[in-house]
């Protein structure tokens, strides 16, 4: 795809914003060297304003002085420092103006060197080789120092086939950790900007979200083991292109982004602009919105933990039901949503609302209501109800105790599996049916699968210690622990003991498991040899978690 020089935008108001954008985004680059000393107290879920850095800051004893800058003619470094950055560059214009920003930054000498990071998810074949290429040429015209992560074939073809950005951005994040270790840097710096920030929120408002939601992308937060900064985070994209065409900088345009069948791009394309047409500045007061949302946030956040440690009981895991009775609704859903996030549980509003309900008196039921006595959460946690506490219940602490007897599966047919009340079936799939438009998706309990490169016998068992999975799209092995760490089922399944997590294996490799993921070993070629299905037996309730 050809680069491009963008048409000039200038007006007074344009010229007012890209003059402050820069001298924003130099003082950012200012914060961001005073956050490395102070990563390990950062929130977890990061800051969502850059007033609410700075306040951080002032409480540590570091005050940012309020200086403007003007764009200098050249970019100045320098030379012989080891305090890196890295900025991820994808090609796009908002990447290439805030590295370019950056490397003609009078602040930029506290960084050095400046490294940019490009990841090629081989998504659009050759154009995705060429962004790749454009970024190296403009890096190191500029004399800096370029990094590039590849996905694999495998790779590529699964982010194809699930298109799920989540996988995407988890890709782009470990390619910028490890990048980070390579170059010991403690700074990433992503160019997201005042439009990503709209699109995020109307897509979070379309899909359901809550307050905490809508505060929107963070500018600042802790990543394991770096700090991500977000300097143009509140720039719209018209200042963007100003900014470049003023240093002469081309950018390319990703054709995915036309594409509307992507959710984002939808909203971008055909949501946004209707509603600007409408709501001229439409950006902006969506941005004043979300501030003061942020802002209502932090207090909250303050008085739920307050909250928290007042039904503690003997520790973290057991709350004061009477307590918890007395408070108001929307201070309780938070709580417990609080609880979730710090165990690693998946949020929904499904999900908060029944254990809501667990926390309310008989006496304020209404007609027809029931309280869960217990509530399966995920593999690792149930919360249980009893008659004056709540109490979160670690299901790993029984880990150590001996698994039960592998089941043997039938290939093709039924195999009970009594503990889950659940019976698992194996059918061949017929050569003559047509195929699905689309195969069902990781977590889905009836996959489509291919057995060919299963030479064992399978078998339905407990999860156990040293078990391993070639994921989805990999090829090399995993620890099943570090994969369910970052691929947890989101079923909803009731609770009924404290059963172990079950798996499809051969030997000591995992297959699949149900509610999460399969291996690439039973990848798809083609045509399916098999559909598994993993159905309830109608006996009780499942404990399938």
């Amino acid at each position: 795809m050809d680069t491009h020089q963008p048409q000039f935008l200038g007006n007074e108001k344009l010229a007012e914003a890209s003059r402050l954008a820069v001298s924003n985004c130099r003082k950012r680059l200012l914060i961001a060297d005073h956050l490395q000393s102070f990563a390990a107290e950062l929130p977890e879920d990061g800051f969502f304003s850059w007033a609410a850095v700075e306040q951080f800051l002032l409480v540590q004893g570091v005050k940012i002085p309020d200086q403007e800058y003007s764009l200098p003619l050249k970019p100045i470094m320098r030379t012989g420092a080891d305090n890196p950055l890295i900025i991820g560059i994808s090609g796009g214009a908002d990447s290439v103006c805030l590295f370019t920003l950056s490397l003609w930054s009078k602040l930029s000498g506290i960084f050095s060197p400046i490294v940019g990071c490009h990841v090629n998810h081989r998504m659009r074949g050759v154009e995705s080789d060429e962004d790749a290429q454009f970024c190296e040429n403009l890096v190191k015209q500029l004399n800096a120092k370029f990094v590039l992560t590849v996905a694999s074939q495998a790779q590529a073809e699964a982010f194809k086939l699930r298109g799920a950005e989540g996988e995407l951005r988890n890709f782009r994040y470990d390619a910028f950790e490890t990048q980070a270790g390579v170059v010991g840097a403690r700074v990433v710096a992503l160019a997201h900007t005042l439009n990503d920030q709209v699109e995020t929120l109307l897509f979070r408002a379309f899909r359901g979200t809550s307050a905490t939601g809508l505060r929107g992308i963070p500018c600042v937060r802790r990543h394991k083991n770096f700090v991500l900064v977000r300097p143009l985070i509140d720039v719209p994209r018209p200042v963007i292109e100003s900014l470049l065409l003023a240093k002469s900088f081309a950018w390319r345009d990703d054709s995915s982004n036309n594409q509307i069948r992507y959710k984002r791009n939808f909203i971008r394309s055909e949501i946004v602009p209707r509603i600007e047409s409408e709501f001229p500045q439409f950006d902006e007061r969506l941005e004043n919105m979300r501030k003061l949302i942020a802002d209502d946030e932090d207090l909250l956040k303050t008085l739920t933990n307050s909250q928290i440690s007042e039904v503690e009981r003997k520790g973290a895991d057991t709350w004061d039901l009477c307590k918890l009775q007395e408070l108001p609704v929307a201070l309780k859903r938070r709580m417990l949503a609080q609880a979730l996030k710090e165990r690693n549980v998946e949020l929904s509003y499904e999900r908060l609302e029944k254990l809501v309900l667990m926390t309310v008196s008989d006496a304020d039921l209404r007609d027809g209501e029931e309280v869960p006595s217990a509530v399966s959460l995920n593999q690792h946690w149930d919360i249980v109800r009893s008659k004056e506490q709540l109490i979160f219940v670690d299901k790993t602490e029984d880990e150590d105790q001996p698994p039960a007897d592998p089941i043997p599966v039938r290939v093709p047919g039924m195999t009970l599996i009594p503990a889950l009340n659940k019976a698992l079936f194996v059918e061949a799939f017929d050569p003559r049916e047509k195929l699905p438009k689309a195969f069902p998706p990781a977590d889905s309990l009836e996959p489509f699968v291919s057995l060919e490169k299963v030479k064992g016998a399978l078998e339905i068992r407990e999860r156990q210690p040293g078990d391993c999975i070639q994921p989805f799209g990999m090829q090399e092995m995993v620890k099943l622990k570090k994969y369910l760490h970052t691929h947890k089922p989101d079923e909803e399944l009731p609770a009924q003991g404290r059963q172990k997590l079950h798996v499809l294996a051969c030997g000591e490799e995992v297959l699949w498991v149900p509610g999460v993921g399969l291996s690439e070993k039973l990848r798809v070629n083609g045509r399916p040899t098999h559909v598994i299905k993993l159905l309830d037996i109608a006996i009780g309730e499942s404990t399938f978690c």
